[in-house]
């Protein structure tokens, strides 16, 4: 009976000291609150070891998730190219964004083109739809910021169908004429591009950025008849490298994205 007696009490002491060290123990409690960007931010402290009079400091801890989002972007300089000189393009992308470093793009459009040349007085029009995809490379150390400086390559492909039309053409040597009029000549052309880029954060989920390509064909369907002057999304054939130049508004729909947020002991 007196063993049983000290068994009871040496468990009742371990049950008491148990309570007692869980109570003294700090717990955790977590609170959601927004930022100036309506970020939800997730604020994680210790309730016992930080008493309220303690002045606190709200650290934010670097945090690059593999999947950060991705954003919608529509070209304006095509538009302005378009009204003010014989050919442009109408294009938006899809941009997916990994880690802030690596950014899969999908970009599609429609380009045109009506030219005269002023020499020979033949014209060439055409206008059909591209698409193009590859990938951007942030360039910059700090992956965490809002601006990027990037580094990207592109394949681009395009099925279009042309007219060629101007005046008879006569062969002063062997005398004659022939016609350089010709209607919807089937062409396709695959090529790819390098590109040097910078976006800019300029009011919460908007960017603006703007680019630099350098464009190179890959393959160039031809007819009997004449070579395309003008190749949608590619520009134009008249040197063996075509440039090109991209001024982007750019939409993230990164809405919900968490940072998280350390409160720290100002001392």
């Amino acid at each position: 009976m007196r063993i049983s007696k000290y068994i009871l009490t040496a468990l009742q002491n371990s049950l008491w000291f148990l309570l007692l060290f869980l109570l003294t123990q700090p717990s955790k409690a977590q609170e959601i609150i927004t930022d100036e960007n309506n970020d939800t931010i997730s604020i994680t402290t210790d309730t016992i070891t930080l008493p309220k009079y303690v002045p606190v400091t709200l650290v934010e801890e670097p945090t690059n998730k593999f999947f950060q989002g991705f954003s919608l972007s529509a070209d304006l300089f095509g538009p302005v190219q378009t009204m003010t000189t014989d050919y442009g393009t109408l294009e938006a992308a899809l941009t997916v964004n990994l880690k802030n470093t690596y950014f899969p793009v999908f970009e599609v459009g429609y380009g045109q083109c009506d030219h005269t040349d002023e020499n020979t007085n033949i014209s060439y029009k055409t206008k059909a739809p591209f698409f193009r995809s590859g990938i951007n490379v942030n360039m910059l150390k700090n992956k965490l910021q809002e601006n990027r400086l990037f580094l990207g390559v592109r394949y681009g492909f395009s099925s279009f169908n042309y007219d060629v039309e101007g005046p008879d053409i006569h062969d002063e040597i062997w005398g004659g004429s022939s016609s350089p009029n010709h209607n919807d000549i089937s062409s396709t052309c695959h090529w790819g591009e390098i590109l040097l880029g910078v976006q800019v954060k300029i009011w919460k989920y908007f960017h603006m950025g703007w680019s630099v390509r350098m464009k190179r064909t890959l393959s160039v369907g031809e007819s009997e008849y004449s070579k395309p002057y003008y190749i949608p999304g590619y520009g134009t054939t008249i040197n063996s490298t075509s440039w090109g130049a991209s001024y982007n508004l750019i939409f993230d729909l990164n809405f919900g994205k968490k940072k998280n947020i350390k409160v720290v002991p100002t001392i």
